[in-house]
Formats: structure tokens, sequence, C-alpha cells
């Protein structure tokens, strides 16, 4: 019999939990601690959650848009879905040399072309990208470059990134990420606050379109 704190295991019981071995095998009773037998099945069904975990975020993260004809696609979609898409006016997909620049748009003068890096994308990375490119060209057409009250004080880059909070493509940093591309609570405020004084968006490229920021 088991003494105090042992588990008594049968052969199919044993090996199923610890598999089988080429050396005899032990009484059948293996004096094996629960502790021990509760241990070895959390942390197996530990690995496999984690593997499922891994894969579940394998599969949101990696780059499955290759094609500049999906990347071109897929940057539409939202953009269409976008209330301020109607300020892109082209998408242009070119390798950008300069490895940290995933996307660009022009200010001197404005054309409401976006300029997308021919590299893979993730379609979470290519939608926020797009709102942060977004965000640049509301800053155009509301602004003159050198406005003093232009984007209610933030840097061009942390404006940019609100405007993809704002749109609900990314998230507001925590803490500081270092360099330029950030967007922490009190810029989106910020962001928010200039844009609730503003009534009408009117593009200055293209037609020349205005349009009331509800719409």
């Amino acid at each position: 019999m088991p003494g105090p704190g042992e588990v008594e295991f049968t052969d199919e019981q044993y090996e199923e939990y610890f598999g089988t071995s080429s050396e005899p095998l032990a009484p059948k009773s293996r004096r094996i601690p629960w502790w021990a037998r509760f241990v070895g099945l959390f942390v197996a069904g530990a690995m496999a959650l984690g593997g499922v975990l891994a894969l579940v975020d394998n599969v949101r993260t990696n780059p499955d848009i290759r094609d500049p004809a999906a990347i071109e696609a897929a940057a539409w979609e939202e953009v269409n879905a976008s209330p301020l898409g109607w300020l892109v006016e082209d998408i242009l997909i070119f390798p950008i040399p300069e490895g940290r620049v995933g996307a660009f748009v022009t200010n001197n003068p404005p054309d409401g072309v976006i300029t997308i890096d021919l590299r893979p994308w993730t379609a979470d990375g290519l939608d926020e990208l797009m709102d942060h490119e977004i965000g640049h060209l509301l800053d155009f057409a509301l602004w003159e470059p050198r406005d003093p009250n232009r984007k209610g004080g933030l840097g061009t880059e942390a404006w940019a990134e609100c405007a993809a909070v704002d749109a609900g493509t990314r998230r507001v940093d925590p803490r500081d990420p270092g360099g330029e591309y950030h967007c922490f609570d009190d810029e989106l405020a910020t962001y928010r606050a200039t844009l609730s004084t503003v009534s009408e968006v009117c593009k200055r490229w293209a037609d020349r379109e205005c349009r009331s920021l509800a719409e």
C-alpha cells in the first residue's frame, strides 16, 4: 500500500504519464508524491496551452501581405473605411531605401499621395500605417506648414500616431518607447481637443474638396 502523500499507479497510468523505458519496470507501487504528479500535469498542460498561444500570436504577427497589388488593395480597404479616407488621392507601392520608413507623404506641396514601402506587411500593421499617414494628410489639410497653432503643439509624428490611436488601429503608449513615434494619454487628449475646435476640413490638393469633420 502507498504511504502518506504517495500515489500508486497502474502500469497503464505510469506509461501514460511518464512514458516507457528499456529498463525493467519498477515495482507496481510507484511511490510518486502527489505533488509531483500535479506539477507534471500542470507543466504539460501549460506547455500545450503555450503552444496554442504562440501559434495564435504568430498568425497575428506574421507578415502575410507581400505582393504589391495585395498591399495596395489592403491599404485602400483601410483608407475607404476611414472617415478621413477622402483625403487620400493615390497610393503608390515602391521600395523605400530608408529601412525605418514604412511609408511617407509629402508637404512641399501636399499632393495626398501615400507611398508605401514594398515589404511584407501584416494586416494590422498596414491598417495602422494608413491611419498614421492619413493623420499627416489631416495636418496638411488643416494648417500651413509654418502655422504656429499647427497640431495643437504636438510633434508631427506624435500627431500622426495619435491619429492612428483615435482610429482604433494603435494603442496609447504606457511608457516612452524612445524617439518621436509615440502617443501618450496627454498627447491623445491634445489631439482630440484640437480637433474639437475644427468644424470643416478642406483638402488643399487635387479637387480641393471641403467636408465637415463629423462626416
